[in-house]
């Protein structure tokens, strides 16, 4: 079967982080749905050459009408920042948009997870849902394929606060970032193949840096310096505003303290193609 005999539904295809795949698959001449509460702030953001339907992963009804048809379904849904928001997206929303699947007859789900994503380390809202997320995928009996990213490039400006980038807590574990562009080819080519059925991956970039690092290379294209905060302040002020981001934020960063990198890109390199964006290549297209 060809790629443009494939039709691919992505859920969460105008975020930062499914924008790209539905791209990549478009590019790589699928049929591309997008599932989108809004047809006309979804057309705006990708533009022609999609198909375009209206409809919430919350909704079993609309995902089945959706999914008709289709191929495989991407998974993009992102959560919180509070523990009930998680369990909504990345607990239940997941689980509902796998058993969908499987009734529908889909013949591949794919699912963007996170390199600290295990039972041994699910010790914050967002981890545990998503634990009970890729354990509710894998129990549907759709076809599966998780991947489990490190973090994204893309995040860095997220860092920056003012006229300064803010590293919180202490972020010690060397880190391969790895560029969306290469995120969103690995997904399409799992498309292509049936050797990716039924498998994690852990999806890491070309080289390691330390979080500190990472914003170091990225200020320097930026015109920004680096400033340190640790997670405790962030979470005491998140508590005294009430900013549950920030209070989100906090957990997410500590979480982050304890856990590195423990799991091998190998496999993933070798069927889906290694990434080769670098950390300074990706800023200095960012300028």
């Amino acid at each position: 079967m060809t790629n443009s005999s494939k039709t691919i539904l992505v859920i969460g295809g105008t975020g930062m982080l499914g924008k790209p795949v539905a791209q990549q698959l478009n590019a790589d001449g699928f049929t591309v749905r997008i599932l989108a509460r809004s047809i006309e702030k979804a057309k705006s953001s990708l533009g022609n050459g999609y198909e375009y339907v209206i409809g919430d992963y919350e909704n079993a009804g609309s995902l089945k009408a959706a999914m008709q048809g289709c191929d495989g379904v991407h998974i993009n849904v992102k959560g919180g920042p509070t523990e009930a928001d998680f369990e909504r997206a990345d607990h239940l929303g997941v689980k509902r948009i796998a058993e969908t699947a499987k009734t529908v007859g889909v013949g591949l789900v794919t699912l963007i997870s996170a390199y600290a994503v295990s039972v041994e380390k699910a010790d914050t809202p967002e981890s545990k849902t998503k634990v009970k997320g890729e354990v509710a995928l894998k129990a549907s009996g759709v076809p599966y394929t998780i991947f489990r990213a490190s973090w994204f490039m893309e995040t860095l400006p997220l860092f920056i606060q003012g006229k300064s980038l803010s590293l919180i807590g202490n972020q010690v574990h060397p880190l391969h970032w790895i560029a969306v562009d290469d995120y969103a080819r690995m997904v399409s080519k799992s498309y292509q193949t049936d050797e990716t059925l039924n498998k994690e991956f852990y999806i890491f970039g070309p080289e390691a840096y330390t979080m500190g690092e990472a914003l170091e290379i990225f200020g320097k294209r930026k015109g920004l310096k680096v400033s340190k905060m640790s997670t405790s302040m962030l979470g005491w002020l998140g508590m005294l505003s009430f900013n549950t981001e920030w209070k989100s934020t906090a957990t997410l960063m500590t979480h982050y303290e304890k856990w590195g990198e423990d799991g091998s890109p190998d496999e993933a390199n070798r069927l889906l193609g290694a990434p080769k964006i670098t950390l300074k290549k990706w800023c200095e297209n960012k300028q």
